[in-house]
């Protein structure tokens, strides 16, 4: 059978930025998108409650840019925020930036790119991501994986997105999934929602991927990934959702609640929140004991792993930094 070969170059891509109190990135975060190559594109922000600039420093953008909306709502958490964007969004295709990230140029166009190679049957694409800092560049990267197709145990196993930042989503496929879970923030379990939303399509859908790093994370102390605790609260919670509908993965979720320990007890040594990482290293199936003894052997492996993502960045493999020239932005306009 002849696969049609539709052209995807001119579909509207919707992009929702979830924004609190976010003066200070989101100008240099909603240019990042404005110069895709991806031209039909409509940005939607969701100003989520924010008691700084942000309006004023959007404000000057949609002056300028009729691509751009401004969405006020009283705080209820990004879930919500992301929710009404993509209410609002006009697009076949859905993606979530948040307004301290960053998107190279070509992050739109290669994955609809590869929307086209992959077929009708793949409903999410995502990219690699950078870890940037608060000037853009770029410091260390996510390992390149490149899982595709029927991922869901893998998926099971941890974000293999990474960032709510970077999955381009079928409008459709995303709807049916139910968006992002509300509830988890009222549960005091919010952080996981991107995981859930990509676990949930990926047992009904194919996803595909495209090796490139294309995404920047931007590291900040403050991010909420960083409550350790609370991602760790929402980890529990929506695991115990999918055990109930997917009892044969429960290895696969178990082993995932592990791998996320291990990865935020990494994160908290190295903001020297030495307490933090002792129970999220200790507080394993196994026991305290043998577990500790793990962990020490696997904290200096993660150190080391570490060190030579760091070392091995270099403009072959990324760009080295995602700030771009703004294009047809007025440069007087509020930061």
């Amino acid at each position: 059978m002849v696969r049609s070969l539709h052209p995807l170059c001119d579909e509207l891509v919707s992009i929702v930025v979830p924004a609190f109190n976010a003066a200070a990135t989101i100008r240099e975060t909603i240019v990042s998108a404005l110069n895709q190559t991806h031209h039909n594109i409509e940005i939607i922000v969701v100003d989520d409650g924010s008691t700084d600039r942000t309006k004023d420093v959007v404000a000057s953008i949609v002056r300028s840019d009729e691509r751009v909306r401004y969405h006020y709502k009283p705080n209820g958490g990004v879930a919500s925020a992301r929710n009404l964007g993509i209410a609002e969004a006009k697009g076949a295709f859905i993606a979530t930036l948040d307004a301290d990230d960053l998107w190279y140029p070509t992050k739109v166009a290669r994955q609809l790119e590869r929307f086209q190679a992959s077929g009708p049957e793949t409903a999410l694409v995502y990219a690699w991501c950078c870890w940037i800092d608060d000037h853009g560049g770029v410091i260390g990267y996510a390992p390149p994986t490149r899982l595709e197709g029927n991922i869901l145990p893998q998926m099971c196993l941890g974000n293999v997105v990474i960032s709510g930042s970077n999955a381009l989503i079928k409008r459709e496929a995303l709807l049916a999934a139910g968006g992002f879970d509300e509830t988890l923030r009222t549960r005091g379990g919010q952080g996981c929602e991107d995981w859930k939303l990509y676990v949930q399509i990926a047992a009904w859908h194919q996803i595909a991927m495209v090796p490139e790093y294309l995404v920047g994370y931007r590291v900040s102390p403050v991010s909420m990934s960083d409550d350790f605790q609370q991602m760790m609260r929402s980890r529990r919670l929506v695991e115990a959702e999918f055990i109930s509908v997917y009892p044969n993965l429960a290895p696969h979720l178990a082993r995932g609640k592990v791998i996320l320990a291990r990865s935020l007890a990494l994160r908290a040594f190295e903001r020297r929140q030495f307490r933090s990482a002792i129970d999220l290293l200790t507080d394993q199936p196994e026991g305290r004991l043998a577990s500790g003894m793990a962990s020490v052997f696997w904290l200096l492996g993660g150190l080391l792993r570490r060190l030579v993502r760091h070392v091995r960045v270099g403009p072959r493999t990324m760009p080295t930094e995602f700030l771009q020239k703004e294009k047809g932005l007025g440069s007087q306009a509020p930061r």
